[in-house]
């Protein structure tokens, strides 16, 4: 949005506490793929072991480490050469609001007309004796030596994606969580599946513990929950995440707030409405992922040029990164099944020739339409869920009627061929 901003005439500005770029690119969604790509490639060979392949490759911790740093590494310095081409001003540091209208940086202070909160959010550990020793998916991104043993705490998307990295990887993985029900607001039928894939996998799940305790030893870590003890080489916290938005001077102005994030309107103005705030650090309904803030900065960017037109989102999808990989998007399981307005179908996908070609052993989907028999909402766990989901975001967001899917011409065989049985 910098550039956008940039390009359109005005004076911009730009601070940042920690790595240009945020983070997605440096120690979120893009290295934890690029950690995911052995996870893939290493689960197809698997997958067809007496099929042509007569063993699985083992995955070496540090190259797989060292290639994603040739992917980090450069991205804040380049940032930066593109904010100095472009004449952007660019500041390192905590950036606080020292009046409505001052930003204050370290001993630099600047003056806005408009001033846009974009501060994303941090992990939330839970307040426990020695939380001090856990790690963080930050923490877990940089690891240079893979532990032997590691308890995830949390069921969500974030353990699951670094659990799953870490048990192909050849680490003993436990994920522990506080409750019975895992990836709460995914479709529940398709995350069962999910952990049962997972647990054959190897990762082990405890479900409905408390954690009471973690301590240093001698060789690692000592973990206690009110049911067991777990001696481990690391545990990562990943029971939810805070927006960053405490200390940054929004209680003296009036800016509403809480943990969940700035409280904004539908022109994602603040209580001040000179002062915007987009992506993770507002408090909204929408997933609180890259994409959204990257559709967010667009909107600012033409509500700045003049397009004064409220914010309409998208049916954004929603995806665990894990192999097989569960994703989702528009009306859900749950929303369905309280309604007389929508049908549901299970569609079990395995011995379709798509999936067979590969030895997938897991490929079933949730189907939802209207009472026109069109899909409005769509739930998958396959090995090509990201692009199935992709292609159902696209006929759901374009309100596409079935008998005109039927009339494509698709690519086969290819996740798009398989439009046609849905």
């Amino acid at each position: 949005m910098a550039f956008d901003l940039k390009s359109a005439g005005k004076t911009v500005a730009v601070a940042e506490e920690n790595l240009w770029g945020g983070t997605c690119p440096n120690r979120g969604c893009d290295p934890k793929k690029i950690l995911m790509a052995a996870e893939e490639a290493r689960g197809k060979i698997q997958h067809l072991v007496g099929k042509g392949f007569r063993e699985v490759p083992a995955i070496d911790w540090s190259e797989l480490m060292a290639f994603k740093k040739t992917y980090t590494d450069p991205i804040s310095p380049d940032r930066i050469k593109g904010f100095e081409e472009s004449g952007i001003d660019h500041y390192q540091g905590r950036a606080v609001l020292k009046d409505a209208h001052t930003i204050q940086i370290g001993t630099e202070e600047l003056t806005a007309e408009t001033i846009i909160l974009a501060t994303g959010q941090r992990a939330r550990l839970l307040d426990i004796p020695g939380k001090e020793h856990f790690l963080t998916s930050t923490d877990f991104l940089a690891l240079a030596e893979l532990p032997k043993k590691i308890v995830f705490l949390g069921a969500g998307y974030i353990s699951f994606e670094l659990a799953a990295i870490a048990n192909v990887c050849g680490a003993e993985v436990t994920i522990v969580h506080h409750n019975a029900t895992p990836l709460r607001g995914f479709d529940q039928e398709l995350a069962e599946k999910l952990v049962t894939q997972l647990q054959a996998a190897g990762i082990h799940f405890r479900y409905n513990e408390q954690t009471e305790s973690l301590e240093k030893t001698a060789t690692g870590f000592r973990l206690k929950t009110d049911q067991a003890t777990y001696e481990v080489g690391a545990v990562v916290c990943a029971t939810g995440r805070i927006a960053n938005v405490d200390g940054l001077g929004l209680t003296a102005l009036g800016i509403e707030h809480s943990a969940k994030g700035v409280v904004v309107d539908e022109y994602l103005r603040t209580t001040q409405p000179h002062i915007f705030a987009m992506g993770d650090c507002i408090a909204k309904k929408e997933p609180k992922m890259t994409p959204v803030a990257g559709f967010e900065g667009r909107y600012l960017s033409q509500y700045f040029a003049g397009n004064t037109e409220p914010i309409h989102y998208p049916q954004v999808p929603t995806a665990v990164f894990t192999v097989p990989t569960l994703a989702q998007v528009g009306i859900t399981r749950q929303t369905a099944e309280q309604s007389e307005e929508y049908t549901i179908s299970s569609v079990d996908m395995t011995s379709w020739y798509n999936y067979f070609r590969t030895n997938d052993p897991a490929a079933f989907a949730t189907i939802i339409k209207d009472q026109a028999g069109n899909i409005v909402g769509a739930a998958t766990l396959n090995e090509k869920a990201d692009e199935w989901i992709n292609l159902m975001t696209m006929i759901i967001n374009l309100k596409v009627p079935t008998e005109k899917i039927n009339q494509l011409i698709m690519a086969y065989p290819s996740v798009g061929s398989d439009l046609q049985y849905y």
